[in-house]
């Protein structure tokens, strides 16, 4: 009887163990992708007239390279990071969706931390009336008449 409790102890032992180590393991992980940690998610930043640059899909996020124009006068080029690679390729989002030189009504999205140029896109509309929602459950994107 002492050999069978031995033996569900040292199993009860490996199994805390490994719970123990994936919680620490985790927590960097959850606080990576935490929007709250680089991007200020309570503010809003939206741009006006944006030209496409580039638009990167890979992992771990996508990126959208843009230039507009701001309220002095001056050229700016902005980065967005976006979703996973398949995250946007799942959600009719891939690589033919922004194209350099494509012209932009509106970006949207929560501005870095940091302050430099670069943002969480949550939301672009295009010239032809198309609507990319990058963020939330109805991501995707909706063309014009549909």
């Amino acid at each position: 009887m002492k050999k069978v409790m031995r033996k569900a102890m040292r199993k009860h032992r490996i199994v805390v163990l490994f719970a123990a180590l994936g919680i620490f393991i985790g927590l960097p992980v959850a606080a990576h992708h935490s929007g709250v940690t680089y991007f200020d998610v309570e503010a809003e930043i939206v741009q006006h007239d944006a030209t496409v640059v580039e638009y990167v899909i890979v992992n771990p996020h996508g990126r959208l390279v843009y230039t507009f124009t701001d309220e002095a006068g001056n050229e700016q080029e902005w980065s967005g990071e976006l979703a996973s690679a398949n995250n946007l390729r799942r959600r009719g989002l891939g690589g033919e969706v922004f194209k350099p030189g494509d012209k932009l009504v509106t970006v949207t999205g929560s501005p870095s931390r940091s302050g430099a140029n670069f943002m969480r896109l949550t939301r672009v509309d295009f010239e032809n009336g198309d609507v990319a929602q990058l963020t939330g459950a109805n991501a995707g994107i909706t063309r014009a008449g549909e």
